[in-house]
């Protein structure tokens, strides 16, 4: 099995590379399948959400990005890509997990447009990129927020896939999809930042154990199980109900093979 230090060290160098990766493994996972819905959340320019239009029987996307600026945009790029194209349903909130809250502080960065994101209450460290010299910010601003769960619902299409990308909050987000994750049983990829316990107030353990109350399994990158004691090996992972993990793991595999990993 491939070593997750040595897919780290590709990852740092080919970063497009876990784009392509998460496409053609959502691709595979609901080939054959027909009138299902996909969740592409921090949609950013649309590189994922344009890909999930094209699967054949897809039904529905829905593009969650927060951002202002960046949700201004990613409307120009659909009509001019996806023009008229009524399977797109645009959310301009940011995903969170408690379905009381309907705003949320955002900071919006001039430097590094993906990397905007929700601000926590914690003062200490309010997002995963705090105290990063490079990043140049926008004021704060307050956005519309919403849960997973409020934003699917229980009476759309089946969804397929998720992918919540939130600069940190995506554990955070996918506490607020208890009822989609149970309904649908998604394979989920998402941004998993170190750092993103501490920003928004939770353990490993109970992300860990939230999954495995729902029957979900954490997996790396490299296919591997993950737990309490190895969750943060990479800033990217999976998590698949149980019932898919072993369909998930040969995907990840034939995926990396196609790039050279044995």
């Amino acid at each position: 099995m491939t070593e997750l230090s040595a897919f780290r060290e590709y990852a740092l160098a080919n970063k497009m590379e876990l784009e392509a990766i998460l496409s053609e493994i959502y691709t595979e996972l609901v080939r054959g399948q027909d009138g299902f819905a996909m969740f592409d959340g921090g949609a950013h320019k649309g590189y994922h959400t344009l890909r999930m239009l094209a699967l054949p029987g897809c039904e529905r996307v829905i593009a969650v990005e927060a951002d202002p600026a960046m949700a201004s945009r990613l409307e120009e790029i659909l009509q001019r890509d996806a023009p008229g194209d009524e399977r797109v349903v645009l959310v301009k909130k940011a995903l969170q997990r408690d379905p009381s809250v309907r705003s949320i502080p955002w900071r919006s960065s001039s430097s590094h447009q993906g990397r905007s994101s929700i601000v926590s209450g914690n003062t200490g460290r309010p997002t995963i990129w705090h105290g990063n010299q490079e990043m140049e910010y926008r004021e704060i601003t307050e956005v519309e927020a919403a849960t997973i769960d409020d934003i699917v619902g229980a009476d759309g299409p089946p969804l397929g896939f998720m992918k919540p990308d939130l600069e940190g909050a995506d554990l955070h987000a996918l506490f607020g999809a208890r009822d989609t994750l149970a309904r649908y049983r998604p394979v989920v990829a998402f941004e998993n930042s170190v750092h993103a316990p501490e920003v928004h107030g939770f353990t490993v353990g109970e992300a860990a154990a939230y999954f495995h109350g729902l029957g979900y399994v954490g997996v790396n990158f490299v296919g591997e199980t993950m737990g309490p004691d190895n969750w943060f090996g990479f800033f990217e992972a999976w998590a698949a109900p149980r019932e898919k993990v072993g369909a998930l793991g040969k995907l990840i595999n034939a995926s990396l093979a196609r790039r050279g990993f044995k």
